[in-house]
């Protein structure tokens, strides 16, 4: 099963909370990563999950505890069971503690990450290829300097630079990863055909949309009365209507005309 995964990486910056009211929309599932070692970073995590709840909704999100290789050097600055009771409070997936220097979990990280995505597709605009490759919008969030740019470029590079350089805005890399299907639970392949059934459904009505509005647009002065769902407008769905019988009423009348002249220039030439 191939996920392709756009990974994207917010700077956890105020000045960049602008950002979060686009990119959090369309994402999959969401990594939400403090520092081990600086209490503050996983004080702040209940701010993005707020966030997130809120233009996001109910979507899968881990909790990542990152940079464990200085747990040993500077001490554990956050007891485990802590860690966990704000895991089960909030129902978050799942807990993984990570190390993008010394490469501990993080391909763990986003194969769990691919797999929530895929156990909770809607599907979103773009997001199945085809019934064994799908395509999901991946998000890293959490305070600045908690290594969410390190965890992504390992995982895509199998990189690590020890020149930090923040992240200005956002970041964005790609990467397939690849979940055997023997190792994937017994209901994903259910959930796969759900989905599928449901794209199918939602283009069928989306070209229906696109249909009536083409209708309703031809020889009118108020094109941009269309709207994105013209069913909602009653008098565009009636201007369609309108215009469907008559169409409907010139292919009756053609074909009447056509057979009366069958009926009365078929005897003559035979």
């Amino acid at each position: 099963m191939r996920i392709t995964l756009s990974l994207w990486d917010i700077g956890g910056q105020e000045r960049f909370d602008f950002f979060k009211t686009d990119f959090f929309k369309g994402t999959a599932a969401v990594g939400l990563v403090f520092d081990l070692t600086r209490h503050e970073t996983f004080e702040n995590i209940d701010i993005y999950f707020d966030d997130i709840r809120e233009r996001s909704g109910n979507i899968p999100i881990i909790l990542v505890g990152n940079k464990i290789d200085l747990v040993k050097s500077i001490g554990e600055s956050i007891q485990r069971d802590i860690v966990i009771q704000k895991v089960n409070r909030n129902n978050l997936i799942d807990y993984i503690e990570t190390s993008a220097l010394n490469n501990i979990n993080v391909d763990k990280l986003f194969e769990t990450l691919a797999l929530v995505a895929l156990l909770n597709i809607k599907p979103r605009l773009g997001e199945i290829v085809d019934s064994n490759h799908f395509r999901f919008k991946v998000l890293l969030a959490g305070d600045a300097s908690v290594g969410k740019s390190s965890l992504i470029k390992k995982f895509v590079d199998k990189n690590f630079s020890m020149n930090y350089k923040l992240t200005v805005g956002l970041d964005l890399l790609v990467k397939d990863v690849m979940l055997a299907e023997e190792d994937l639970p017994e209901e994903t392949f259910e959930i796969i055909k759900n989905a599928i059934a449901d794209e199918k459904k939602r283009i069928k009505e989306i070209r229906k949309l696109e249909k009536i509005s083409r209708v309703v647009a031809e020889d009118s002065e108020t094109v941009e009365r269309i709207i994105e769902n013209p069913k909602e407008d009653p008098q565009l769905m009636q201007k369609y209507k309108r215009k469907r019988k008559k169409k409907l009423f010139s292919i009756a009348l053609i074909i009447i005309f056509a057979l009366i002249l069958l009926v009365f220039f078929l005897p003559s030439f035979s």
